[in-house]
């Protein structure tokens, strides 16, 4: 009985290992189970500073939850739309999960391509389809997200 708990131990470890390290290298398009005012959503993300400079360049098409852009501290740096095919939606959130700003951003395939700055603050950047009308003033639940952010680097 021992031995198999064991094994099963293993076992779990060796595949939670297998994903975070597959998550750091950009080779998966992990999501977590969140709520975007109060509605479950399931975003991808972006834990490593290679997966946050690639975001969703390239895509012909946003994820629907979009992708949550996580911080391992507070920021300010501004977001870009460079290789981006699609219009999107940008909502900056604080380390409890509030929003701080919002802001729309258009797809740039130049050299030079305008910056998105929130002008606050933040912790957690969520890039949604530029048609989607929810609210986003609140990005939980709380002990989720910081979890998050522990894993960012």
């Amino acid at each position: 009985m021992r031995a198999s708990r064991a094994v099963s131990l293993l076992l779990t470890v060796l595949v939670a290992t297998g994903a975070l390290a597959a998550a750091a290298s950009g080779t998966t398009s992990a999501t977590a189970r969140l709520k975007l005012d109060g509605v479950p959503v399931r975003p991808e993300l972006a834990l490593t500073s290679a997966q946050r400079s690639v975001g969703l360049m390239n895509r012909r098409q946003a994820p629907r939850d979009g992708m949550l852009f996580v911080f391992g501290q507070d920021t300010t740096g501004a977001f870009w739309m460079k290789n981006t095919l699609v219009p999107l939606t940008i909502v900056f959130f604080d380390r409890n999960g509030k929003r701080v700003r919002r802001l729309s951003m258009t797809p740039c395939r130049q050299e030079e391509c305008p910056l998105y700055r929130p002008r606050r603050t933040y912790r957690f950047a969520l890039e949604l389809p530029v048609t989607d009308r929810r609210p986003a003033l609140r990005l939980g639940p709380l002990a989720e997200i910081r979890r998050l952010s522990r894993l960012a680097d």
